[in-house]
């Protein structure tokens, strides 16, 4: 226990007032006191805990107890042996008795076991012999230590004596069976017995029973022999066919099921007759072709006929791997087969029947309605049904060089068949173009072209993960897809041109419209009530042609080009157009940009425009790309609504408009304004002088650099630099949108843009023709504004 001093708990308790204060001296004896009280306390314990200790009396004392404990641990041992060592004995004896009797029981039941088979043995009864035989081989296991016993020993030989007579008597009974014909039901057994005493006389059985069955058929066709060619492989199969069936009906029943004779043999002659066709086929060359192929498909049939006998997949090209090395002229054989078939294909219609009858575009719009017919040459689906079946033919014969070699034949027809077959059509078409045939043709075209794409795909996906590996890698039918792809972007553009060819007559109302003399803004002229009515019977039969609503897209997107193209090269072919000119132009066009934007819906043959449209993703895009397309025809003609003066007028107009800084489009512009060369020079020097002032115009804009216009000279100012068509990457095109419009810079300048640039142009022309001018200017743009006003 722990003793706690505490001097606020004592203390008081010592000196509990002031006057105890006074005991202090007796205070402090009295703990003197007690500390040498303490002290002598402490000394005599230490005492009692420090004895005088002596070290080698006790290490003596301990030696001395430790000698003594193993001496009694010996004789507690001796004891312990002594009192066991006859219960030991007893133990060994029992044991070796037990064993005695084990072994003589089990040499007793071999004994036995062995005299009922010797019993047994002549009277060929397997049935029983394999009992007592199985009985016997499995008691001699346990012997098989004992063999130093000259008894045992002696058993041991006359077993094997026994067995070998067995063996014996097995294999005459079996070519009695043969010989004599006859069937022994206790044979079964005999196989039993023979796999039983060692499993080489089992393999001899069955190399002597095969050989016997195979001997006259490999006799009569061997390779050596005239019956041995491969003009009578079908014999030696209908031969083996037969032997087969004679052992299945007759023979089978004699041999255990396991063992499969009819299986093993089928396969034995397998390997047999693919040994003698690959002696004959490297020996000499096959007689012909003919006969070779046919040696193919009698292989082949063979190898399937096993194949459902046996129900498995072991007989696959075991023999008609063998072929493999000589088969070029399968090869051979299928691309003459494809080549036969393009005989027919080039006097087959190259459309449907149901499309090919109607002459004009109501009587196929009437077809269309009630039948969709996918508008694509029947030819080509026949053509993939040929290149199907040739790929499974060639995949059951081989599915390494030979099915590679036959990926080439299909490259071959599919470029002869887009080559003499589709693109003969284009060209008719092209020169051709009047009337609904081109139509019907072209849209064939594309389409078809569209169905060979993605049927070409599909078969290399077949042959790639049928073919081996190594060939694997090496197919592809990129090239011939890349030619049909651009097949598709022909047809779309001669489809275009074809459209464009029909408005050839309307073109030529529009340049003779007599502009001069228009004195008002009428209703639509009476041209572009023609133009559109025109667009919309042809778009009733083309769009439903069309099978993919991506490839109407592009399409509409490309006439949409031709057509804008078209105006505004007319455009730049009249002379000093009026303003009202102008403005009944501005009108037609906003009335045809309205129609445009209906043709994607033409796909469906019902489409009925005067009802409400339905909007759609898809035709959204679409109408971004045709106003883009409509803003460059616009623009130009909003141009040409300037007045020509006063020129800081003119210049400020065609910077907020087209927005580029090409001197040579500013005179292209002046041009088309009629304004005298001797008059230009200050146009374009107040326009060099704008341009040096800070802005952010671009070098060239499309709307004017694509326009050739020509000069007072009769020269023609060409485009400076020509830019390459937009053509949508098709590989795309089956699942991607309309293109998005690549709008001109000046298009894209904000709102903010435009206010500051008239804003400080007009600080400049006040500071320089007055506030007059500026009220004039004002003027003419308040008067601009109602050209686009629309009626109420």
């Amino acid at each position: 226990m722990t003793f706690v001093h505490d001097p606020e708990v004592q203390l008081p308790q010592l000196f509990p007032d002031e006057d105890s204060f006074g005991n202090i001296a007796a205070v402090l004896e009295h703990i003197k006191k007690s500390k040498i009280a303490l002290a002598n306390r402490i000394q005599r314990c230490l005492a009692q805990y420090q004895p005088k200790v002596d070290v080698e009396q006790d290490l003596s004392r301990l030696a001395t107890a430790h000698g003594q404990l193993v001496v009694r641990a010996d004789e507690t041992q001796q004891q312990i042996t002594h009192v066991t060592l006859r219960i030991q004995k007893l133990d060994r004896v029992k044991q070796n008795l037990v064993l005695s009797m084990k072994v003589l029981k089990r040499l007793q039941m071999l004994v036995t076991a062995y005299n009922s088979l010797n019993e047994v043995v002549h009277t060929h009864d397997y049935e029983q012999i394999y009992q007592y035989l199985g009985a016997v081989h499995e008691l001699m296991k346990y012997f098989k230590s004992y063999k130093s016993i000259d008894e045992i020993a002696t058993l041991h030989q006359k077993i094997h004596q026994t067995q070998n007579k067995l063996v014996d008597d097995v294999f005459i009974d079996f070519e009695d069976s043969f010989t004599n014909n006859f069937t022994n039901s206790k044979l079964r057994y005999g196989c039993e017995v023979l796999e039983l005493v060692d499993a080489k006389y089992k393999d001899k059985l069955l190399t002597w029973f095969y050989n016997l069955q195979l001997k006259e058929i490999l006799s009569i066709f061997s390779a050596s022999g005239e019956a041995g060619s491969l003009e009578n492989l079908a014999r030696r199969y209908i031969f083996f066919t037969n032997i087969l069936s004679n052992i299945r009906s007759n023979y089978l029943l004699i041999f255990p099921e396991r063992w499969g004779v009819d299986l093993e043999l089928a396969k034995l002659f397998c390997v047999k007759t693919g040994q003698d066709i690959s002696s004959l086929l490297s020996v000499k060359n096959t007689s012909s072709c003919a006969i070779l192929l046919d040696a193919l498909t009698r292989t082949l049939a063979f190898e399937k006929q096993l194949n459902e006998t046996f129900g498995t997949d072991l007989f696959t090209k075991i023999i008609l791997r063998l072929f493999e090395p000589f088969l070029q002229v399968w090869v051979d054989e299928q691309d003459s087969l494809i080549k036969a078939k393009f005989t027919e294909f080039y006097s087959q219609p190259k459309i449907p029947s149901e499309i090919q009858g109607p002459s004009t575009i109501n009587e196929l719009l009437d077809v269309l309605r009630v039948n969709a017919v996918p508008n694509f040459a029947p030819s080509s689906v026949e053509l993939f049904k040929l290149f199907q079946k040739s790929l499974q033919q060639t995949v059951s014969v081989s599915t390494g060089k030979t099915l590679f070699d036959l990926h080439f034949v299909v490259k071959k027809y599919l470029s002869e068949f887009l080559g003499n077959i589709l693109v003969p059509v284009l060209q008719s078409a092209l020169d051709h173009p009047k009337g609904v045939e081109p139509i019907k043709y072209l849209t064939m075209l594309f389409n078809t072209a569209d169905y060979m794409i993605k049927n070409t795909d599909d078969f290399q996906e077949k042959m790639v993960k049928t073919i081996e590996e190594p060939y694997k890698d090496r197919i592809s039918f990129d090239s011939e897809k890349d030619l049909f792809y651009d097949l598709i972007n022909k047809s779309i553009r001669s489809l275009v041109q074809k459209v464009c060819a029909d408005l050839d007559f309307l073109w030529k109302q529009f340049e003779n419209n007599g502009w001069d003399s228009i004195e008002a803004v009428s209703d639509t002229s009476s041209y572009m009530d023609d133009f559109i009515k025109t667009l919309r019977e042809g778009h009733k039969v083309i769009c439903p042609l069309i099978i993919r609503e991506s490839y109407v897209r592009n399409y509409a997107d490309k006439l949409i080009e031709m057509i804008v193209s078209g105006f505004m090269g007319r455009i730049a072919g009249l002379k000093a157009l009026s303003i009202i000119a102008i403005e009944q132009i501005l009108f037609d066009v906003s009335a045809l940009k309205k129609f445009m934007t209906t043709i994607p819906l033409y796909s469906d043959p019902n489409f009925d425009d005067s009802k409400p449209l339905e909007t759609s993703v898809s035709q959204k895009v679409y109408v971004r790309h045709l106003n883009a397309q409509f803003t460059k025809l616009e623009t130009l003609l909003n141009l040409l609504l300037t007045p020509i003066l006063p020129v800081d007028n003119v210049v400020e107009r065609y910077m907020v408009l087209v927005g580029d800084k090409s001197v040579n489009n500013f005179k292209k512009f002046l041009i088309l304004k009629n304004i005298q060369a001797s008059e230009m020079p200050k146009y374009v020097e107040n326009f060099k002088l704008q341009i040096t002032l800070p802005n952010s115009l671009t070098d060239e804009s499309s709307i004017m650099t694509d326009l050739i216009v020509q000069t007072a000279d009769g020269s023609m100012m060409h485009p400076s630099s020509q830019p390459k068509p937009d053509v949508s990457h098709l590989r795309e095109l089956a699942s991607s949108r309309s293109p998005e419009p690549n709008l001109p810079d000046f298009l894209k300048t904000n709102t903010a843009k435009l206010q500051s640039i008239n804003f400080n142009n007009a600080l400049r022309e006040f500071s320089i023709n007055g506030e007059n001018h500026v009220n004039k200017l004002n003027e003419n743009f308040k008067n601009f504004g109602k050209f686009f006003r629309k009626d109420d």
